[in-house]
């Protein structure tokens, strides 16, 4: 008996770790040369809202899956077909000259940050100073944070739903990326002492515990917060001079960073589409797969297919790594009922 999972985040990490944990095989198929998903590709330095080390969670689960004998990986690879059905699944994955069998499959295919290129108002892509929060991630890993030219950053702006909750990119929220941000502001001014912090906002959403670090962010660190949205970003060539509105004051603003960081949203895996199409599932008007019943994720509408993570919808690490327990549990249900069924047909 063996269960198939596609991507290798946190989602599907934690899916292929649990079934692991109950004896049941597990092939794992990666598009990605590395496991461990957007965090690990990405570098994150470490997960909101603890602000706890991105090893201390990804390294885990990425050990116990490459270590268990009833893991078999499959990197640099996807899944092309997929024929039969629940309990009898016949897969066909890119690099091997046989149909792989399975009895269930979770798919947890992931999310992208967006490409701001897309978007002209913030110079990304041109502006070497404009950064998204994926890269300013990997500076802080590296604990060096600077400009194209080498000097720390004594002004830093960070301008939230940067392909989100606009019609013209992705209308959507992220759901993340603010708390994000403000956790990257907290980890700046932990580096660079006097670095002056601007968050240029349109809402503040720090759900849940997330809302600690809003607070903190302020009474602690003093971050400032501009209500408001950003025009345009222009290269002046020594500085970034942004320009918008104050939605608060409502009037213009003018002011000059030397970085800019973009809060850009997230957007559907890149082999989502891929996937769906092998697999024969739904997705939303958004991309995102689409599940039977919307609040519950890991239905996928086809029997003995099951759903985890951000290919569902924008979320955070945990709530991905809690999406992964709950399509290995279903799909452990899904062959044990199997393995029953047959038992019942030899007895």
């Amino acid at each position: 008996m063996s269960v198939l999972v596609i991507g290798s985040g946190p989602a599907g990490l934690r899916a292929a770790a649990d079934l692991a944990g109950l004896g049941i095989e597990v092939v794992l198929v990666e598009r990605r040369s590395e496991l461990g998903g957007a965090p690990i590709r990405w570098r994150y330095k470490t997960l909101a809202p603890e602000q706890r080390p991105t090893e201390e969670v990804m390294g885990p689960l990425i050990r116990s899956v490459e270590s268990n004998p009833v893991v078999t990986v499959h990197q640099d690879a996807v899944v092309e077909s997929i024929e039969g059905s629940a309990g009898d699944f016949r897969v066909r994955i890119s690099g091997t000259s046989e149909p792989v069998a399975a009895e269930a499959v979770v798919v947890a295919t992931g999310f992208e940050h967006f490409d701001a290129s897309r978007d002209p108002r913030y110079e990304y892509g041109r502006a070497p100073d404009v950064i998204g929060i994926h890269e300013l991630e990997g500076m802080l890993s590296d604990g060096r944070v600077v400009c194209r030219d080498g000097r720390a950053p004594k002004r830093v702006g960070f301008i939230f739903c940067v392909g989100s909750r606009d019609r013209a990119t992705n209308p959507w929220c992220c759901t993340v990326c603010c708390g994000v941000s403000i956790k990257q502001g907290i980890e700046l001014k932990e580096l660079l002492k006097d670095v002056e912090i601007y968050m240029i906002y349109i809402d503040v959403r720090t759900f849940g515990l997330w809302e600690n670090l809003y607070w903190e962010s302020m009474e602690e660190h003093g971050i400032n917060y501009i209500r408001g949205r950003v025009s345009q970003v222009f290269d002046t060539g020594k500085q970034l001079l942004v320009k918008g509105e104050d939605t608060l004051i409502r009037g213009p603003f003018e002011v000059l960073m030397d970085m800019v960081v973009l809060a850009v949203g997230i957007s559907p895996g890149e082999g989502t589409a891929q996937v769906a199409k092998a697999l024969g599932l739904k997705v939303n008007t958004f991309g995102f797969l689409q599940p039977r019943h919307p609040n519950v994720h890991f239905d996928s509408g086809r029997d003995g297919i099951f759903l985890a993570g951000a290919c569902v919808a924008p979320m955070s690490v945990e709530e991905a790594i809690l999406g992964g327990s709950a399509a290995a549990m279903q799909a452990a249900k899904a062959v044990r009922q199997e393995e029953a069924r047959r038992a019942g047909r030899e007895a």
